[in-house]
């Protein structure tokens, strides 16, 4: 139907900050990127993609392993790949280093797909690493954009019609570091 949707999570960044793999860093006991995998499902994603890293790391987690058909090549690659491997055209992309990501997110990106060809998660600032994407209008322009040498998925995106979706910065804090989890002192 149409409102299957396939989630990706991207397990393959550079973690050189968290001093351990990023994807399986625990917070509260749960793997980062299970953290993501279980917000996803919540949010009633009929499929949850692993993209990149190792199958082995993959298999600590919950989810389809797909190799990174561009490893080390930035996150433009990931998205590219996610796009290519999901089963169904509604694909939201996701960094696995979100642990306190809601399933209310994942819901409300998908549901900007009906406005626009992209839906990019804002807070202060765009979070193309939490956007979902409607592969049959979005895969060919990316595609053709990697050809290029661009790298930037905000780059790329500028070519796609794209909706912003209002998301909590909680939701979308990125945890680069063990520091990151140390209760915030008022700025």
């Amino acid at each position: 139907s149409g409102s299957d949707f396939t989630v990706a999570v991207l397990i393959g960044g550079d973690s050189s900050r968290m001093g351990t793999d990023k994807a399986t860093f625990e917070v509260d006991g749960i793997a980062m990127a299970e953290r993501v995998g279980n917000a996803a499902r919540d949010a009633g994603a009929s499929e949850v993609l692993l993209i990149g890293s190792t199958q082995a790391k993959a298999k600590k987690l919950t989810g389809t392993w797909k190799k990174d058909a561009y490893p080390g090549e930035g996150p433009l690659g990931g998205v590219i790949t996610a796009l290519r491997a999901a089963s169904h055209n509604n694909v939201v992309v996701l960094s696995c280093d979100m642990p306190f990501l809601t399933p209310a997110v994942v819901t409300s990106l998908v549901k900007g797909l009906a406005d626009a060809q992209a839906a990019v998660g804002r807070t202060d600032r765009l979070n193309w690493l939490c956007a979902a994407w409607d592969t049959s209008e979005c895969l060919k322009t990316l595609e053709s954009v990697w050809k290029r040498k661009e790298r930037a998925v905000h780059r790329a995106a500028v070519l796609l019609d794209v909706i912003e979706v209002p998301v909590p910065a909680v939701a979308v804090r990125n945890i680069n570091s063990p520091a990151d989890l140390e209760p915030a002192t008022d700025e």
